[in-house]
């Protein structure tokens, strides 16, 4: 087999991997965890908020150690401590470790997914990689889709989280065997932007956007934006972590929440395949807008309903708003502020859906002291609806951007003056 077809076989293995074992399944364990152990469901939160918080500042560190070590190691590092993680959480008595545990599930999800796999994509693959980087995400994708029935069908079967963490722990060992076998560079890393640009290359130059930065960071257009985000961040977090314990609430038990996750991530995924085809038609900011409204729909479904039938659809109908609202809010900030700074712009925008760790915790705070999770249910529905009503009230497209007198770099070339 060609060295280009293991390499995307193996990353896209990768991304499969951390997916269905973290985010989208962790809230299913730790229904039973919580159970047996006595925990509070503010901690179980926190740990779920470890999780996430610890991959996103865990996110600079694969092009440093990619520079360093090499992609091949990088990924075979972050699987042996996606084990260490699985491991310590299979033999845990205290919340602390467990604490440890999903901190080191998250350090061990960025150092696999996604940068050092984008970057041998685009490398290994360089007339097709954009078709080769969609379906490694697609692979990610179908993770968040199995990774909660696999969880439920190893503890409904045994009834012991504790052999799911461990089995867990053992497959994260085998696939960085995997990656070592078939893991190479293509092209030896020598810079960390040389890492942040994979995969843009064959779009040819980027053309220069009138915004810089710092002004476009101070347009209403973006702060309704990154606020925008972070609430869907927000309610999207928040119900992976809630959503198995909160249909288990309805008297069914846990299977039915681990079909709710699953179709929740189908959704999610099907809408962001569909919603860059319409917004090639559509403005994407009323996808936005009916993005929102549909989860804020979904929300107060949930928050209402007592069948677990009917929560489930709720489920669903969140995952397609989800997904229509979070790839219509990238769009928008390209088309806002051009492509030239439309990579800066998201990563800003990302950087304040950071709030989001949060809404797990108060969740778990909310359920501790009411018993259930309506009320939190119900607060994040208002939060969606509130950024509904903002993004129709105030979200426009920012105004031109100001007049600035050029400065001269070099022999010609012109670059607005900040």
């Amino acid at each position: 087999m060609p060295r280009s077809a293991l390499v995307l076989f193996a990353a896209s293995l990768g991304f499969f991997f951390v997916t269905a074992t973290t985010f989208t399944s962790l809230g299913y364990v730790l229904y039973t965890m919580v159970a047996e152990l006595g925990w509070s469901k503010a901690a179980a939160g926190f740990s779920f908020s470890l999780l996430g918080l610890a991959c996103g500042l865990a996110s600079p560190l694969p092009p440093l150690l990619m520079k360093s070590i090499g992609t091949r190691l990088t990924m075979f590092a972050g699987c042996l401590v996606l084990a260490a993680g699985f491991l310590i959480a299979s033999q845990i008595e205290h919340l602390t470790l467990f604490f440890v545990a999903t901190t080191l599930m998250g350090v061990g999800f960025s150092l696999v997914a996604p940068s050092p796999a984008v970057y041998l994509l685009a490398t290994w693959f360089p007339r097709t990689s954009a078709r080769m980087i969609g379906f490694y995400f697609m692979a990610g994708a179908a993770g968040g889709i199995a990774g909660p029935l696999i969880v439920g069908a190893i503890v409904g079967m045994t009834g012991d989280w504790r052999l799911h963490w461990l089995v867990m722990a053992i497959s994260a060992f085998v696939l960085g065997l995997i990656c070592l076998v078939c893991i190479r560079d293509a092209v030896k890393v020598e810079s960390v932007e040389q890492v942040k640009g994979a995969g843009h290359e064959q779009d040819g130059p980027a053309q220069r956007s009138l915004w810089t930065v710092r002004q476009a960071l101070r347009t209403p257009s973006f702060l309704i934006l990154a606020l925008v985000m972070t609430v869907v961040q927000t309610a999207v977090t928040s119900a992976h972590s809630i959503l198995v314990a909160h249909i288990a609430n309805l008297g069914e038990g846990a299977a039915p929440g681990a079909i709710a996750m699953s179709l929740l991530a189908f959704a999610g995924t099907g809408a962001k395949g569909l919603t860059g085809t319409l917004c090639e038609r559509i403005d994407p900011r009323r996808i936005l807008i009916a993005g929102l409204a549909l989860q804020a729909l979904a929300m107060a479904l949930l928050w209402s309903a007592s069948l677990v039938m009917v929560a489930t659809a709720a489920a669903t109908l969140f995952g397609l708003g989800w997904g229509m609202a979070w790839l219509s809010a990238h769009i928008l900030l390209l088309r806002y502020f051009g492509a030239g700074i439309a990579g800066d712009m998201t990563a800003m925008a990302t950087t304040a859906t950071t709030f989001a760790v949060l809404g797990p915790i108060l969740a778990g705070r909310i359920a501790d002291v009411t018993g259930g999770y309506s009320l939190a249910i119900l607060i994040f529905a208002l939060l969606l609806a509130a950024a509904t009503g903002i993004a129709v009230l105030f979200l426009r497209a920012p105004s031109a951007a100001p007049v600035t007198e050029p400065e001269t770099v070099g022999e010609g070339e012109l670059v607005p003056a900040e």
